[in-house]
């Protein structure tokens, strides 16, 4: 358990580390930014399509490496809850980011304009919480383009990251009930 803990936080820190410095350096940058500029949006979407690929390749490189170790299923449920955490917040500051340049972006949130950065934050954070697990409340509504492609991308992430995440859980937890058996 402890040489899995220390191989885990390892393996992790340099990412956790990656994210920490990034949230802080965004949050701090996007205040000075002119959200309103022609080439935010197409930014935006170019660097969300870009975290996804990226997010799709972690997550089936540290599965593959998972079976390998094989680990606990609670770890695992952990490490995956983790990076489901981090997909859900980064897409929430794509929604923030889009909706600061162009308050039309999504519907449903006219009222909030008046909001601090960090509510905004909170405000599509939830959002997004609601997109990546299918549920579409409709209370919130993209409405722009940039803002249906970035859904589109989140939505395509979610898809891939619970199902065929969430299979490789499975297998991985039974190949470790087999491995125990064995032993």
């Amino acid at each position: 358990m402890k040489k899995f803990d220390a191989a885990l936080i390892k393996r992790v820190s340099p990412t956790l580390i990656l994210v920490a410095v990034s949230s802080i350096f965004y949050i701090y940058v996007m205040r000075f930014i002119d959200h309103r500029a022609y080439w935010i949006s197409p930014v935006i979407v170019s660097l969300a399509f870009l975290k996804s690929a990226y997010f799709t390749t972690f997550t089936f490189r540290q599965m593959n490496i998972s079976i390998k170790e094989s680990h606990s299923f609670g770890q695992l449920l952990g490490i995956f809850g983790l990076l489901v955490f981090v997909i859900v917040f980064s897409f929430g500051a794509d929604y923030t980011c889009l909706s600061v340049g162009n308050h039309a972006s999504f519907k449903g949130l006219e009222g909030n304009i008046h909001l601090s950065y960090l509510d905004q934050l909170f405000q599509y954070f939830y959002f997004s919480t609601v997109t990546f697990a299918s549920i579409g409340y409709g209370d919130i509504v993209p409405v722009s383009v940039s803002a249906k492609l970035v859904v589109i991308i989140e939505i395509a992430q979610s898809f891939i990251t619970v199902v065929f995440g969430l299979s490789n859980i499975n297998n991985i937890h039974s190949i470790i009930k087999s491995k125990r058996v064995n032993d």
